[in-house]
């Protein structure tokens, strides 16, 4: 197999794994009023549920950084997702709330290695000069899994029920590990880099001065706590609330709710490739094409915090999309790390910016579940209880905003520019 051939093939399998991780992570919005039935849960109790994968897939992200650049992609992602199908098996079983976060909670461990894996094996693979356009295309691709956990997964639930389409998703994810297995190697199999990339391989740094390194970099922590708000802030919305706010309190259906929902997938689809354009070949800036798309995004939501009735659902799909469209544009924030840290800790930098990324969405699932239950117990009554929780949201992207804007720019590099 030619080399243009194999990375092609591997990021085919890379972004299959990770469309299972975004459909995994975004999947309870549309199950929500079938768990709270089936599991006996209240609004807090479904914000934990939606939470702990998160919490566990953050807590991952440190070590996982320094595994990737030591022992490698491959191994890492075979082993985490073979105990992502336990937990897709544990949760399709669940008889409670302890039985459905501990399946969550493999899910989150096992879903940890499929983007931070993907891009450290893009960095052996692909030019860096085109890194923000590859990692774009990869949460593009990824995104269709936030796509399936929409209108796909509604109408997959009335076929098979919830616990039904959980255990078909856990057999195709077994399918995908093993395609990983056969066909993904951590590097050229002649053991050189195409002679785009730069041929020499740094020598990599001590797991101590890796950490040190990054945690005493203002670069670091502005990205981290501006991606925690961004990321936080969106998938609160797109994982969790804002399906019920379409379906109890806006009265949808939940297959029309699912079509709203798919929404945020599309504009996160074509979002994603055109952010990494924009910042690879148009603006050259990873920090002014953020903040452009923050802007977007914080506007958007104040809008749909003020969203009441039913009467313009097509002016609520757009806003909607928009939403999702404009939240892809963070995908940038790891090529902007990169770019700013040693290539031979990208690991390490990456999958720190990832703990931040997947913590803030935790966080605020959980938070604004028990916003929720403070302000409206029943689901059904909590009209100014979404309005806060998303008020919240917004609040949050302007603090966002403000760290971005003390983080040093960068541009895509030079040296690896095609002549």
């Amino acid at each position: 197999m030619t080399m243009d051939r194999r990375r092609w093939v591997i990021f085919g399998v890379c972004a299959s794994l990770f469309l299972m991780s975004q459909f995994y992570r975004v999947s309870s919005a549309i199950i929500a009023p079938d768990l709270s039935r089936d599991l006996g849960l209240n609004s807090q109790e479904l914000g934990l549920l939606g939470a702990i994968f998160f919490y566990v897939f953050a807590l991952v992200q440190p070590p996982l950084g320094l595994l990737l650049d030591r022992i490698g992609a491959r191994i890492s992602m075979v082993v985490l997702n073979s105990i992502a199908v336990l937990g897709a098996i544990i949760f399709a079983h669940a008889g409670g709330l302890p039985g459905g976060v501990i399946g969550r909670a493999l899910l989150g461990l096992g879903m940890a290695a499929n983007l931070m894996g993907s891009l450290k094996l893009f960095t052996k693979w692909f030019e860096l000069r085109i890194f923000a356009t590859i990692t774009g295309l990869l949460l593009s691709m990824g995104a269709l899994g936030t796509l399936a956990a929409t209108s796909p997964l509604a109408l997959l639930m009335q076929a098979l029920g919830w616990r039904g389409a959980f255990y078909a998703l856990a057999f195709l994810n077994a399918l995908l590990t093993a395609c990983l297995w056969i066909t993904v190697r951590d590097t050229p199999q002649d053991g050189r880099r195409s002679d785009k990339i730069p041929s020499k391989t740094p020598s990599p740094l001590s797991a101590w001065g890796s950490m040190k390194a990054l945690f005493t970099t203002w670069n670091y922590w502005a990205i981290s706590l501006s991606i925690f708000l961004r990321y936080g802030s969106y998938a609160s919305i797109q994982a969790l609330w804002a399906g019920p706010f379409l379906m109890v309190h806006l009265g949808l259906s939940t297959v029309t709710a699912g079509n709203l929902l798919l929404m945020i997938s599309a504009g996160f689809i074509l979002g994603s490739p055109l952010g990494g354009i924009v910042s690879d070949r148009v603006l050259k800036s990873r920090k002014r094409t953020l903040i452009f798309a923050l802007f977007i995004q914080a506007a958007a939501i104040f809008t749909l915090a003020q969203w009441q009735g039913t009467s313009h659902l097509l002016a609520l799909a757009a806003v909607l999309f928009i939403i999702g469209f404009f939240a892809s544009f963070n995908q940038l924030s790891y090529a902007h790390i990169m770019e700013l840290m040693p290539q031979e800790m990208s690991g390490t930098a990456m999958a720190g910016i990832n703990f931040f990324t997947m913590m803030g969405a935790g966080l605020f699932i959980h938070a604004l579940g028990a916003v929720m239950q403070s302000m409206a117990p029943n689901l059904s009554d909590g009209g100014e209880a979404y309005r806060t929780a998303f008020l919240i949201c917004f609040a949050a992207l302007l603090m966002a905003l403000a760290i971005y804007f003390t983080t040093r720019d960068s541009t895509v590099p030079r040296e690896n520019r095609s002549e």
